[in-house]
């Protein structure tokens, strides 16, 4: 399947020369504007020459500039006549979810739906806002008997990926795919034999370089919109679509079954405990 424009334009940025990013920059901020100028426009406006626009269209998978128009074009949607806060964030939401399932490569994530069934430990690394979304991910796990932790101290990640083997999987959780302390670890537990696994935006980086598998998200700064902060809407997504994954295994639907009995009757004796 041929990947969008503005999805070739996040994989590859970190491939880019200077230039190049300054290009896709004023792309990802004018996309709308692109079909009404030619290439030594383009040139101007971003104060390169065409050799270098045409250069960056073959980067990102394109025969030249005009098939980079022809392609950009069609992947516009008219804007909606509606300002309202509701109204962008809805749409900003539709093409977040959209892009990720057109990243998401099926044969990649049952990799990852494999790695993490066979494994003897899972430990998913990420800081800031993304140890949010690994410590989701431990509790979705953690139901279905899955050993799994979430380390979201930069200290603790080396301590762990020190002590793991062959036998263990390490999930890392980095936006930028430059997160020096989640690399740092991945580093130190593939070295002792871990399979690697990471979820991120741009290929080409640190992250996906020591990386087996890697699943790339849109990045929130494709939306054009600076105002728009939810750095983990994708990666949320996707740890969505591993869970299904798993839950297609009887034994572990089985398991997050028993963990859900086991919370609902706790809650209901205690709500009998309460009333008498």
């Amino acid at each position: 399947m041929q990947l969008s424009i503005m999805d070739e334009l996040q994989l590859q940025y970190r491939n880019l020369s200077q230039k190049e990013k300054e290009i896709a920059d004023y792309v990802i901020l004018h996309k709308n504007s692109i079909q009404n100028i030619n290439i030594r426009e383009l040139a101007e406006l971003t104060r390169s020459s065409t050799a270098t626009v045409t250069r960056f269209c073959r980067k990102i998978n394109c025969e030249s500039f005009v098939d980079f128009k022809i392609r950009l074009g069609r992947e516009i949607e008219k804007p909606v006549d509606d300002s309202s806060s509701f109204s962008k964030v809805r749409n900003l939401y539709n093409d977040i979810v959209n892009s990720t399932a057109d990243l998401i490569q099926q044969e990649s994530i049952e990799q990852i739906a494999a790695l993490i069934k066979g494994a003897h430990r899972v430990q998913v690394y990420g800081l800031g806002s993304s140890g949010l979304s690994a410590l989701e991910f431990k509790y979705r796990l953690m139901r279905m008997n899955i050993s799994i932790d979430a380390i979201t101290d930069s200290h603790l990640m080396i301590m762990s990926a020190s002590l793991l083997s062959e036998n263990d999987l390490i999930i890392g959780l980095s936006n930028s795919g430059r997160t020096q302390e989640v690399i740092d670890a991945m580093a130190v537990g593939k070295k002792n034999g871990a399979r690697t696994v990471s979820i991120t935006n741009y290929d080409h980086t640190p992250l996906t370089d020591i990386s087996d598998v890697s699943l790339f998200t849109p990045s929130r700064n494709r939306a054009g919109d600076e105002h728009f902060i939810n750095s983990q809407l994708a990666i949320i997504y996707v740890l969505d679509v591993i869970t299904m994954l798993l839950l297609d295994d009887p034994e572990l639907l089985h398991n997050r079954e028993n963990t859900l009995q086991a919370l609902y009757r706790k809650g209901k004796y205690e709500g009998l405990s309460k009333d008498t």
